[in-house]
């Protein structure tokens, strides 16, 4: 073994990280629960894996946080490229290590090789959240071909033997996949152009049986808005590994003499338990990431989508902002149709001039009638989509992604902008600008209706320069708009990333709004994300999607873990649902100060058919519990739900804050007691014996309220 160099340490409230340099490029030597007191690097090194067999390399070289092939690694290497077919491998050295308060900048180099490499890793101590990224240059004189440069490798425990990813479909994202660490690779690989319905660019990794509360787990998520791979990989030698980049199309990155490529951040925390980690990233997302304005009141949102589509009519409009007001809407979101040519979604898009056949005043009407209601206004687009039957392809189709000679199928009958030229950005800026000014709107749904096909500028491959021009848009446009609001929707959620959320706010989780559906798909998300990002409607008692037929307070209880709005048509309420819907809002606008920047907690359930979580303020004064039963219980007694994240030492008053005893009373001889009348049990006993739940049938759902006695 080489001589020893040194070592740093990062500390957080809970989190240790620990780095040695003792080969060519440092390692992690440790992360994880905090350590005690003052340790040396000698003692480290006394814990140190240095048995060597025989079969293999003749020396140890551990895993460094830029594994390399000159090291005899026979992993995925931080760094594959070329230069023309030569200089097919590198030995990067360490030429400096700089440590500012809890950040560490390394720097590595190879001489022979033309190339420089900076890596940022850094810990937020306020979350114990760690981030690391990665930068490389080229110092030769010729050009140098990168075929994949890892943002981070990150070794994982010896004792991991499982993964958790997230996968999907357009309406059903977020559902949970897991599977055996084996010998081999895991390569989760997204070539949609997006983050995708398919493939979250989030892992989780840990002990056997990892669970909600249990077992040794690490939480990873690439902060990128495009293509990308996530790896877990485990070698004969022991050494479990955890990789993630941007996966870039052939030839898309050549780097020239004197340039440099960065990768987007990696950030990953280690804990106990899913709940623990679910809560560090979202302290970190909400303190690091997201916008300031999501810091302020979440507006109860009422969209046009499902209640009128394509139907601009103002004689039919008017009457929905009127009806959406009645319930308590404060945002009314004009969608799909107000501009030129936009009568289906075959044609238009790329015309963004509002349809004077529609609107001969423009939209001054809807948005002075909505403002009278005392409403926000928010406008739907899709500034990336361009319609082969617009005006805008008729006289630029050059600015569609494209390959020569190759015919590009269609999506939605629609192709994607290259936005990454300058041109395109330019048109797109005053565009929308212009609208943001002339209607002071105050929010913007940015939809993404499909994948990345072909997506080159005739000849050359640019799907990676996708992402960061529309970071770049979204700046530009910010800059001055300084008081705009922008969701994140593509299809729903398949962009809905640490990259994305640096510029907008709001997430559109998903096109399925069936409340069965999106019990799974919202457990899903708030893995990673905070509840008051997370779009979330009450839709028709018809789900359009799927067809199913559901109650409407199990809609409302549903929506109201996130950010709660209206996907309806609330021209058609009749008078008892409209009484039940103002509840469910006045429910949401007393508790949604706090809700955002509350702890979030799945809940463990004894059936699959039943699933839980709930959200308790950060002094643990008040906590609301949302239980759906989305199949047939088998017990004919439901038991007792265990609730989390409660002061064992305090009182608490037992609420049922939904109001629907009348519709679950047919399946109920019985009722608990807490469901009729408040009862106080101390956060001791509603986390160990529980709430004893009422009988609930399929479809049903239960909203409990818990609220701290101060006697």
């Amino acid at each position: 073994m080489s001589s020893t160099k040194a070592f740093w340490r990062l500390d957080g409230k809970e989190t240790t990280l620990l780095v040695i340099e003792d080969h060519g490029v440092p390692r992690l030597y440790w992360y994880g629960r905090k350590l005690r007191g003052e340790t040396t690097l000698q003692q480290l090194l006394a814990h140190d894996d240095t048995a060597l067999a025989f079969g293999g390399m003749d020396a140890v070289t551990p895993l460094s946080l830029f594994p390399q092939a000159s090291t005899g690694y026979t992993g995925s290497p931080a760094l594959n490229g070329h230069r023309n077919g030569a200089a097919f491998a590198h030995a990067m050295r360490t030429r400096s290590v700089v440590q500012n308060d809890n950040t560490l900048t390394i720097e590595l180099q190879d001489d022979q090789a033309g190339l420089a490499v900076e890596l940022s890793l850094s810990l937020d101590e306020h979350s114990d959240v760690a981030s690391m990224r990665t930068t490389l240059k080229n110092i030769a004189d010729t050009p140098y071909t990168v075929d994949w440069l890892a943002s981070a490798t990150l070794p994982l425990p010896g004792s991991y033997r499982q993964c958790l990813s997230q996968h999907g479909r357009w309406g059903l994202e977020n559902q949970t996949h897991r599977r055996h660490i084996a010998p081999g690779r895991i390569d989760i690989s997204n070539l949609h152009g997006r983050t995708s319905h398919e493939h979250a660019p989030a892992l989780i990794c840990g002990t056997d049986g990892f669970g909600v509360n249990g077992g040794d787990i690490t939480f990873a998520q690439l902060a990128w808005s495009g293509n990308f791979s996530l790896r877990v990989e485990r070698l004969s030698n022991g050494v479990i590994s955890l990789q993630a980049g941007v996966l870039h199309l052939p030839g898309e990155v050549i780097l020239q003499a004197g340039e440099q490529l960065s990768t987007p951040s990696v950030s990953f925390t280690r804990g106990k338990g899913m709940n623990s980690c679910t809560q560090r990233f979202h302290r970190y997302i909400r303190s690091s990431i997201l916008p300031e304005w999501t810091r302020r009141t979440r507006p109860i949102h009422a969209n046009s989508w499902e209640a009128l589509y394509f139907n601009h009519d103002l004689e039919a409009l008017f009457p929905l902002i009127d009806a959406a007001a009645s319930v308590g809407a404060e945002r009314f979101v004009l969608d799909d149709g107000w501009f030129r040519h936009r009568r289906a979604d075959n044609a238009g898009l790329g015309d963004w001039y509002v349809d004077e056949s529609i609107y001969p005043d423009g939209l001054h009407p809807v948005v002075s009638h909505v403002r009278k209601h005392g409403l926000q206004f928010g406008l739907w687009f899709e500034p990336e989509m361009v319609n082969p039957d617009s005006d805008l392809y008729r006289e630029h189709p050059e600015w569609a992604l494209q390959l020569s000679q190759v015919e590009t199928p269609l999506a939605r009958n629609q192709l994607v902008l290259d936005i990454s030229r300058d041109d395109v950005a330019d048109y797109l800026f005053e565009r929308i600008t212009s609208l943001v000014h002339e209607y002071a709107i105050d929010y913007i749904k940015w939809d993404m209706n499909r994948d990345l096909v072909l997506a080159g500028d005739g000849s050359h491959a640019r799907a990676a320069a996708q992402p960061v021009a529309l970071y770049r848009l979204l700046e530009r446009i910010l800059a001055v708009c300084p008081n705009l609001e922008i969701e994140s929707c593509a299809s729903g959620g398949a962009r809905a990333d640490l990259g994305i959320l640096q510029h907008t706010g709001r997430v559109w989780t998903s096109d399925n709004i069936d409340p069965i559906e999106r019990a799974g798909i919202q457990q899903g998300f708030l893995r990673f994300m905070p509840p008051e990002i997370m779009g979330a409607h009450v839709g028709h008692k018809t789900a359009h999607l799927t067809g199913r037929v559901t109650s409407l307070h199990t809609r409302a209880i549903v929506a109201l873990q996130g950010q709660f709005g209206f996907e309806l048509d609330a021209r058609k309420l009749d008078p008892q649902d409209i009484i039940t819907l103002q509840h469910y809002t006045r429910l949401y606008k007393s508790n949604r100060q706090w809700m955002a920047n509350s702890v979030y907690w799945q809940l463990p359930t004894y059936s699959k058919s039943l699933t839980a979580c709930g959200f308790v303020d950060s002094d643990q004064q008040q906590a609301l519990y949302s239980v759906v039963a989305i199949g047939n219980m088998h017990p004919t007694r439901p038991g007792h739900l265990p609730l989390s994240g409660l002061d064992p030492n305090a009182l608490y008053t037992l609420t049922l804050e939904s109001i629907n005893l009348t519709e679950l009373a047919p399946f109920n001889k019985i009722f608990p007691e807490w469901c009729q009348a408040a009862v106080t049990s101390s956060g001791e006993l509603l986390m160990t014996l529980g709430v004893p739940l009422p009988v609930l049938p399929p479809q049903s759902a239960l909203l409990i309220g818990c609220h701290r006695d101060s006697r």
